[in-house]
């Protein structure tokens, strides 16, 4: 897996590329406490790469929302694969983020 991250206007966009599995969550963790500096700003998290996600995967994904809530940031999701969607809904935790089409209608969703 590789973590890439742009700071935009709207919001830090972090790019996932490959697996969000167990054997790469402790450095999804990581990174993502690295390039978000305090949660200072909204993420949207690109998932356009994202092959596999597994239950751990998931759980870092939930890590994430939890600590943007808590510092008052606000997580989107963007282009989430089909694979991934089908996974969301059979965990029921489709709900639990707001996903979009693409990163510009997850930076839309955030004014």
């Amino acid at each position: 897996m590789n973590i890439a991250s742009e700071q935009h206007v709207a919001a830090m966009v972090i790019r996932i590329d490959g697996e969000l599995t167990a054997d790469g969550s402790d450095n999804f963790k990581r990174n993502i406490l690295d390039v978000a500096d305090s949660f200072a700003s909204d993420i949207i998290v690109d998932c356009t790469s994202l092959s596999l996600i597994d239950s751990v995967g998931l759980e870092s994904l939930l890590w994430l929302s939890d600590e943007a809530r808590r510092n008052k940031s606000r997580l989107r999701l963007a282009c989430v694969p089909e694979t991934v969607s089908n996974i969301f809904r059979l965990t029921r935790l489709d709900g639990a983020f707001s996903t979009h089409q693409n990163v510009e209608a997850a930076a839309r969703s955030l004014n």
